[in-house]
């Protein structure tokens, strides 16, 4: 009877004690990022001249409409900024429950996304960025001259950028998944039809509403779709590999 009743305190307790943990967890991310957005707030002004060079000259439409693009570069910095310690502390959080491979994949995986994350931010500014500035610029005519502002701009450049840093983590997830045993290369394939109409829906949603910018973002991911299906189908036969050498 004294068991019963201790077990059920004891289950508390351990709750209690993750809810800590993960209170503490929360209170670093935040305060991370808070640092972050303060540094990126003082190199706001670099980013945005950095910024000027695909267009050369920019101009404000209304007295804030600096100071809100300066803040939006700011944010998107401190996120960036403060992305190693978000992982990491999320890391943290989930190790103990893992076992030692998982731990070990986990702990390899963190870095890859990281890189996977600056890749897709460097392709989408060098490559996707311009190419989509110069098609639009070129329905200028001389009596219809862009006036463009900061804060569009840097609208623009955002709305592009940050969608494919995160569609770069796709070959990631699935390398995860195949991993564990989640997800088999077999199930990609047949689902491929459905894969392209969702790049392409969520193409449309993430980028402005032109054609152009869908295809622009919608390739890539295509590519990506299929370097996962690549990874997925390595990672499964050397799980089958393995299980038959266990035997």
């Amino acid at each position: 009877m004294l068991i019963r009743r201790r077990r059920p305190q004891q289950e508390r307790m351990t709750l209690v004690g993750h809810l800590t943990e993960l209170r503490y967890r929360l209170i670093v991310i935040i305060c991370a990022l808070v640092i972050g957005v303060l540094i990126g707030f003082y190199y706001s002004g670099a980013t945005v001249e950095y910024l000027h060079a695909i267009p050369g000259e920019l101009v404000y439409l209304y007295p804030g409409e600096a100071f809100f693009a300066h803040l939006e570069v700011a944010l998107i910095l401190g996120v960036v900024i403060a992305s190693p310690v978000i992982l990491a502390q999320l890391a943290r959080f989930v190790l103990p429950a893992l076992n030692a491979k998982e731990k070990r994949m986990l702990l390899m995986v963190i870095p890859v996304m990281i890189l996977f994350l600056a890749a897709g931010f460097i392709f989408a500014y060098q490559v996707i960025v311009p190419i989509a500035y110069r098609f639009f610029m070129e329905f200028g005519t001389e009596s219809l001259r862009p006036l463009i502002s900061i804060g569009s701009y840097v609208s623009f450049v955002v709305g592009i950028v940050l969608p494919f840093g995160l569609i770069f983590q796709l070959p990631i997830a699935v390398l995860l998944l195949t991993s564990i045993g989640v997800l088999k290369p077999q199930v990609l394939v047949r689902s491929r039809k459905m894969v392209v109409v969702v790049i392409f829906v969520i193409a449309a949603i993430l980028t402005p509403p032109d054609v152009i910018s869908q295809i622009l973002m919608a390739g890539p991911m295509l590519l990506l779709f299929e370097l996962s299906v690549l990874i997925a189908r390595i990672v499964f036969r050397r799980r089958m590999r393995r299980s038959k050498q266990s035997e």
